[in-house]
């Protein structure tokens, strides 16, 4: 605007155009001037404020620490104690070991008490009201953690402390705290841990300082709290107790205790180590299915108890060693691994019973009729083509089977008719024989047989001994037949039966499983209950 009013004046005169540019550039070199003057005012006006206010800053802190004891509790009267108010906000929770129960945590701390020899008025002082001063200047409580597991026993980083103008002095140390908790490892993978978190003054008893809940909540701060992977925060509870300990009977110490209540998430170990429990108890089902011909039972059953032998040592080493109590999940290792373990047994009854034979073993009655009959009956198992009854060895009919029959009709025909004469010394010829609807019996079965009858045997006359050893020899042949078909039959009945004692162990471990499972379930408490946790409803 200037430059414009000096333009036109510059327009309206009658210098030469020369002298006109030089009173411009004179107008204009003067506003730079003028703007570098202003600047530096304001530049110069800030740093005298500045150093000032340092100045002041630097008075204040001077005059609060002359003669100031930081050695001396900070009570105006020393007959009363010193109200220190203090505070947990649980950051994370970064391990739970449970081998060495202890836990990992990350906690910042507040601790909030009035010094009165900290006292100024601001309005002296450049309207200061906080100032922060080294905590090895200033008087602090000694408060640790009492179940500490650090080798440096307090974990806390040391902070400046916030001092205001009223007195009031706080501080927030941060820390990565490892606190001693007691495991209990009854229900895991479903259990609920409750670890404590104790804090007080360590020399000062309440006589001397008086530690209160910040704020009088009931609870630690979860503001900053950090979701774990492994735990759920179900709640954060804080107790003030008052104790009297034996060293010092007469005088009360005051702690604060807050008990971190966290729950453990289930998935990882449902699907690492429960699932793999559960395939391996149900293959073990699968050991009574495969035949007794393959010559595998025993294997795959030895197998699969390696398996959970394995499974179980895995599970071992996340444990603590104590003798307090067996955790659920190991109860239910064991119930499986003796439940394979019997299999094993039982299958080598199994396979005893499939390769018995006739000349080793007889089959006792009550396996006959108790497991062959009954016991059939019951698991619903027939044999192929053949009726169950109290007598294993009957056949359903079959062709086979009656000409079978009808060929030791006529061995024992032949044999009685010989014999008859062999008592007649008189006769020479072919005994008579029974009658089957008018016609002869022999000749009859002699054609159905295939055999033909002899051309002429009246010209026939053999002797008594010879006609003794055809009988001895028709008995021996008889004898041996009839031996091998009984043989056959017991060996058919030993494998039927170990196919049924099969089936029966089938069903039985099935059922073992299943209530083992459904009473492990059952008997956990909050085995269903949701892993919602507190900072979630937050």
């Amino acid at each position: 605007m200037q430059r414009l009013d000096t333009l036109q004046v510059c327009c309206h005169c009658k210098l030469p155009w020369g002298q006109r540019l030089l009173v411009m550039k004179w107008h204009e070199t003067s506003s730079a001037c003028c703007y570098l003057l202003t600047a530096a005012q304001l530049v110069l006006y800030f740093s005298i404020a500045s150093v000032q206010a340092g100045q002041a800053e630097v008075k204040l802190i001077n005059k609060l620490l002359d003669g100031y004891n930081a050695y001396e509790r900070p009570s105006e009267d020393d007959n009363s104690p010193l109200i220190v108010e203090f505070l947990v906000t649980l950051q994370q929770i970064m391990d739970v070991d449970e081998k060495n129960q202890v836990v990992h945590s990350n906690l910042w701390l507040t601790m909030k008490w009035n010094d009165y020899k900290l006292k100024w008025d601001p309005a002296d002082y450049n309207n200061i009201t906080t100032i922060r001063l080294p905590q090895k200047l200033l008087w602090k409580p000694d408060i640790l953690m009492y179940n500490s597991a650090d080798k440096l026993f307090d974990g806390s980083y040391p902070v400046n402390m916030v001092v205001s103008s009223d007195g009031s002095v706080e501080q927030l140390p941060p820390g990565i705290f490892v606190s001693s908790c007691s495991i209990d490892i009854r229900w895991f993978p479903f259990d609920t841990q409750n670890c404590p978190l104790k804090f007080g003054s360590w020399t000062y008893d309440g006589t001397k300082i008086d530690l209160r809940i910040q704020g009088g909540v009931t609870s630690g701060s979860i503001d900053a709290y950090r979701k774990s992977g492994e735990w759920d925060l179900i709640a954060f509870p804080v107790k003030r107790n008052v104790v009297y300990y034996d060293c010092c009977p007469d005088n009360p110490y005051i702690d604060l205790t807050f008990s971190m209540k966290i729950r453990r998430r289930k998935l990882y170990y449902l699907i690492n180590i429960v699932l793999p429990c559960l395939m391996l108890a149900a293959l073990t089902l699968l050991t009574f299915t495969i035949p007794c011909e393959a010559g595998e039972k025993i294997s795959f059953g030895v197998t699969i108890l390696l398996s959970l032998t394995v499974f179980l040592l895995m599970v071992a080493e996340a444990l603590p060693a104590t003798s307090d109590a067996v955790p659920i999940i190991a109860i239910y290792f064991s119930c499986v691994m003796l439940m394979n373990a019997a299999s094993v047994g039982v299958t080598v009854l199994v396979l005893s019973y499939h390769h018995r034979s006739g000349t080793t073993h007889n089959m006792p009655k009550f396996v006959r009729l108790g497991v062959c009959v009954w016991l059939a009956k019951l698991l619903r198992i027939k044999r192929p083509g053949t009726d169950l009854s109290c007598n294993c060895k009957q056949r359903t009919s079959s062709v086979g089977h009656q000409n079978n029959i009808e060929l030791h009709e006529y061995n024992n025909l032949a044999s009685r008719s010989l014999l008859t004469n062999i008592k007649d010394e008189d006769d020479y010829s072919l005994p008579s024989t029974p009658h089957l609807n008018g016609r002869d019996f022999t000749k009859t079965k002699l054609r159905q047989l295939g055999t033909p009858p002899s051309p002429d045997l009246s010209t026939y006359s053999p002797s008594r001994s010879d006609l003794r050893d055809i009988l001895s020899q028709l008995k021996t042949i008889s004898n041996r037949v009839k031996k091998k078909e009984d043989e056959e039959q017991l060996i058919a009945d030993w494998k039927f039966a170990s196919r049924v004692l099969d089936r029966l162990f089938l069903y039985i471990f099935l059922l073992f499983i299943l209530l083992s499972s459904c009473v492990i379930m059952m008997t956990v408490p909050d085995v269903f209950a949701s892993s919602e946790s507190i900072a979630d409803a937050e």
